[in-house]
């Protein structure tokens, strides 16, 4: 998740101590410079490299605890963030210590293939502290090809590139009036109702739309159970005591 300008949060399914090692030493197989310099906080330099046109760059990762695990909050000390080195040390870490908001278990379930850590990063980058993935698809809207990503809190669609990810479509629940499914012979299709009008999401693979438009369904039944009656006072008259 990107929290601000030059900032990213990583959130790890591990104890504080567990994290910091395991970053220390992801960090050091990929060549670059690691020092735990207090109880939180690893510093990280990335050496000049004239072969991989790399310039040298520091960059440190805070981990504070979590209610799953740990939180890591990486800082560049001067200019952006450079992805490429976040990933350089993400791919290096234990399978299963990332936690990717439930995405990968949404890409099971739709059988899609994200193409792994780096597409998943760039997915969840943009979601939000305990913000879970319902269901996910690939598909296209107004000439962009993203992926179709239904949260827990809103209905998104993310183009990822080598340089990184942006959203392009993002509307919270509440913003919906409905979602409904369609099939053209390019693949399924997702109608989008909102106030200011609908859009149309194309080119999904078969059961990728019907698993956001049936997860959506599910998840707002599941917030309505919760919605006081907005009938309030005494019972009626026949259902008192007489």
């Amino acid at each position: 998740m990107t929290m601000g300008a030059g900032t990213v949060l990583w959130a790890m399914l591990t104890s504080v101590d567990a994290a910091r090692n395991l970053l220390h030493g992801a960090a050091v197989e990929s060549g670059f410079r690691a020092t735990l310099c207090d109880e939180d906080c690893i510093s990280i330099a990335v050496p000049f490299s004239l072969r991989k046109r790399r310039r040298a760059v520091r960059m440190t990762a805070t981990v504070q605890l979590s209610e799953r695990g740990a939180d890591v909050v990486w800082t560049a000390d001067q200019g952006p963030l450079n992805h490429g080195h976040l990933a350089a040390i993400e791919e290096r870490l234990p399978d299963g210590v990332v936690d990717y908001h439930g995405l990968e278990d949404a890409a099971v379930r739709a059988g899609l293939s994200l193409g792994g850590r780096t597409e998943f990063r760039a997915v969840v980058r943009l979601l939000a502290r305990g913000e879970t993935v319902l269901a996910v698809g690939k598909g296209n809207l107004n000439g962009a090809s993203g992926y179709v990503v239904l949260t827990s809190r809103r209905f998104l669609v993310i183009e990822t590139s080598v340089l990184g990810s942006r959203t392009i479509f993002d509307a919270p629940h509440g913003s919906i009036e409905a979602l409904s499914l369609g099939k053209r012979s390019t693949g399924e299709t997702i109608r989008v109702a909102l106030p200011s009008g609908s859009i149309v999401i194309s080119r999904l693979g078969h059961g990728e739309g019907y698993g956001v438009v049936k997860s959506f369904r599910e998840e707002t039944r599941e917030r309505e159970r919760f919605v006081p009656s907005s009938a309030g006072g005494s019972p009626a008259p026949d259902s008192q005591n007489p």
